[in-house]
């Protein structure tokens, strides 16, 4: 009996040592800043959509980037699952209004891919472009700061999914038909003009701009790279077919 009764107390103090260490183990995690970024990003988007003016000038100011990166991975599997969760079920205009490129991608391997990497060439290559745009109209030198502020003015994305989902849901017996159905078109349109006058926000809230040269600053690129965008194309063209 008495070797028994040892048995019980080393087990006992076993376990006892086993549970305190996995509870320091999950306090740590919980304090890591893994984790602290990525219940700030949350905190971001939240505010972001509640009150955009105010957050997107904090973002400026602060430059959350380990946040902003946070953020564009979640906005990125949202919009991404949601459109095709919509393309499937018969939403197929408003799946072209949100994001045209996910349309043509079949299988949910590649909707997951995309979802990974091109939200993040996406944000550099806008936030590298419109820096420089808005340095070339007299703005500050600002780079990290509009790399922050644009992730966070993308947070509307974040209710893409779950509005998908539920519309999904309420369907019949699809996205083409009915209120439902016209209600997702009319979304997709409402939440791609809300992240493009979000993103005039953050480019006016980060360089101190006017609204009318923040305006200007994402109208150039367009305005410039895209007629050079068609003589390139024509070009490549022509080249190829002779």
């Amino acid at each position: 009996m008495r070797g028994v009764g040892l048995f019980v107390g080393q087990a006992s103090e076993w376990v006892s040592q086993a549970l305190r260490q996995a509870t320091e183990g999950v306090v740590n995690w919980g304090q890591s800043r893994f984790v602290q970024t990525f219940c700030e990003a949350w905190r971001w988007g939240l505010s972001a959509i509640g009150r955009p003016v105010p957050t997107l000038r904090r973002a400026a100011d602060e430059k959350p980037i380990l946040a902003a990166l946070w953020l564009t991975i979640l906005q990125g599997f949202s919009l991404a699952i949601g459109v095709h969760l919509a393309r499937g079920n018969g939403g197929i205009w408003g799946s072209y209004v949100l994001a045209p490129i996910i349309t043509q991608l079949e299988h949910w391997p590649w909707v997951l891919f995309y979802a990974l990497v091109f939200p993040f060439g996406l944000w550099f290559i806008k936030a590298a472009i419109l820096n420089l745009v808005a340095e070339l109209l007299g703005g500050p030198p600002r780079g990290l700061s509009l790399l922050a502020s644009t992730a966070v003015a993308c947070s509307p994305n974040l209710l893409v999914l779950p509005v998908t989902a539920v519309c999904v849901w309420l369907a019949e017996p699809d996205l083409n038909t009915g209120f439902v159905g016209h209600f997702w078109f009319l979304y997709s349109i409402a939440a791609t003009a809300w992240w493009v006058v979000l993103t005039v926000v953050s480019v006016r809230e980060t360089y101190r701009f006017s609204l009318s040269q923040a305006i200007l600053t994402l109208l150039l690129p367009f305005g410039v790279g895209m007629p050079l965008a068609l003589i390139a194309y024509q070009v490549l063209r022509s080249a190829a077919s002779s």
